[in-house]
């Protein structure tokens, strides 16, 4: 019995941990998660079916319910009732039709649809899991009833009821383990790409849209509009008010470039009070446009730095456009704008400058 007990559980550790992986990227199957695990933790339940563990002569028990119950737990109702429904399903396949398939086909459905319902609990995984290997094992006592009588249950109930107990906590465990170390994967992945205080992309995730945006407009021959952009006098909002302040005005001013953006457009922190703004498919006047849009917009809205202290900021932009604004002497987009922007705080500031308007001072 241990010997099968122990290639039981390597099967489910096995699953658990190829499940993780999945769902570590979930966006990037055609399937969507739930439907894609509901058909991972079937094929678990059909795998745990044929591994089954002898109790007596006559008599052997399985854990496919535990595939049902962690698929509950862990993604929800869908892949719970389809995981479910694959199980019963096989099990029809591989030993056809009789009153004791029928009496296990209803018990495995209707443990799908209570670990479902019990799945939309507000509890803690552990009470999930607990409540929903309970009803399990209470379904499976009266199948087993049905099935073999009741002297011969009271004989095997108990090792399938400490059995799953067991397996169900060393599956809990598991899982818990494999979501933390997604959970942390994610803040990794975030942290290597995001601005930690804006949520914006940093610079090393500009570099990387700035490099694949121009391949694209040179592949597809578009245009592409790049607006650089410089908070005035930012040096004096921290020194007045203090760098959490700073932070603050920091904060909202992405939210502010979010809003006024295009949904498509890509808004970036660069470090310290510049930003950036890829405008894709956007010819050089129509990014004036939103450079305009944008710092009005700015000019306009108050920057709270406390519940009642209200600041006003204003901004410099540059802009430039491939392939509008290209020169001869073969600087990109990126240089022009950085151009156009230190002529805007050079000549004011609180205005948006173009490289042509660069090149027509020189």
């Amino acid at each position: 019995m241990f010997e099968h007990l122990f290639i039981n559980l390597c099967v489910f550790i096995s699953f658990l941990y190829f499940a993780g992986i999945v769902m570590r990227n979930p966006r990037k199957s055609p399937i969507p998660s739930p439907l894609l695990m509901g058909i991972f933790f079937g094929i678990l339940g059909l795998a745990l079916m044929n591994f089954t563990i002898p109790l007596n002569h006559n008599s052997i028990m399985d854990l496919r319910h535990l595939a049902i119950v962690t698929a509950a737990v862990y993604i929800g109702w869908i892949p719970a009732l389809l995981s479910a429904f694959i199980i019963t399903t096989g099990r029809i396949l591989m030993f056809g039709i009789s009153t004791q398939a029928v009496v296990a086909a209803i018990g495995m459905l209707s443990i799908g649809a209570i670990c479902g319902f019990l799945s939309r609990l507000r509890i803690g995984n552990l009470n999930k899991l607990q409540s929903m290997n309970t009803v399990s094992l209470i379904i499976i006592f009266l199948a087993l009833v049905k099935n073999i009588g009741i002297s011969e249950t009271l004989k095997v109930f108990p090792y399938h009821f400490f059995t799953s107990l067991v397996v169900g906590f060393i599956a809990y465990f598991i899982a818990e383990q494999i979501k933390r170390s997604n959970e942390q994967y994610h803040l990794l992945e975030q942290s290597a790409t995001k601005d930690f205080l804006t949520s914006l992309n940093n610079v090393r995730q500009f570099d990387v849209s700035y490099n694949e945006a121009l391949k694209h407009a040179v592949e597809r021959n578009e245009k592409l509009s790049l607006l650089l952009i410089d908070i005035d006098h930012f040096k004096n909002v921290n020194d007045t008010f203090g760098h959490h302040a700073g932070d603050e005005v920091l904060k909202e001013l992405g939210k502010v470039l979010k809003h006024q953006s295009r949904s498509f457009d890509i808004v970036s922190r660069n470090g310290g009070e510049e930003f950036s703004i890829l405008l894709l498919d956007c010819p050089h006047s129509h990014g004036m446009v939103i450079a305009e849009r944008i710092r009005g917009a700015v000019e306009k809205h108050p920057f709270f730095i406390s519940e009642e202290k209200m600041i006003r900021i204003t901004i410099s932009i540059g802009v430039s456009t491939f392939p509008d604004t290209l020169s001869q002497d073969g600087e990109e987009i990126f240089e022009q704008a950085d151009k156009a922007l230190y002529l805007a705080k050079r000549t004011g500031r609180n205005k948006v400058c173009d490289f042509q308007m660069v090149q027509a001072i020189h």
